[in-house]
């Protein structure tokens, strides 16, 4: 491969990796599991956990604007999400019967639950209750 042929490679790669944040910001989201949730917890002194499956719809509208109030307050709180087909011994641990679910733990204790896709006011006046808490 030629000098111009790497760097026209690297420029391409380059790009495509700007493109892709403009298009998906940054996701400052945590993946949660049964493995390290309790980790998450202890360490964290507010964690909203987004549950969801792949195969639910509600979940994929959700999904946004969790994603983009985490980004809000990324600063205040921790903000996570958890396959439940993936992690059932958590959703089960936690009465998750309905999805998406959103839990919300202080100081690793569950304090509240959302069940349902909510706008994003709701969500956000959930968060604002529990970091100004």
């Amino acid at each position: 491969m030629s000098e111009l042929d790497e760097l026209v490679k690297e420029l391409s790669k380059k790009l495509e990796e700007k493109a892709k944040n403009v298009i998906n910001p940054q996701d400052v989201t945590v993946t949660i599991t049964d493995s390290n949730i309790d980790d998450i917890l202890s360490k964290n002194n507010v964690v909203f956990i987004d549950c969801w499956a792949p195969w639910c719809a509600p979940c994929h509208l959700y999904e946004p604007i969790f994603k983009k109030i985490a980004d809000k307050y990324k600063d205040k709180a921790t903000f996570g999400r958890l396959n439940v087909d993936e992690n059932p011994k958590t959703a089960d641990k936690y009465g998750v019967m309905n999805i998406p679910t959103t839990l919300i733990f202080v100081n690793g204790k569950l304090a509240d639950q959302i069940i349902g896709a909510v706008e994003e006011e709701m969500l956000e006046d959930y968060v604002r209750k529990y970091i100004n808490a």
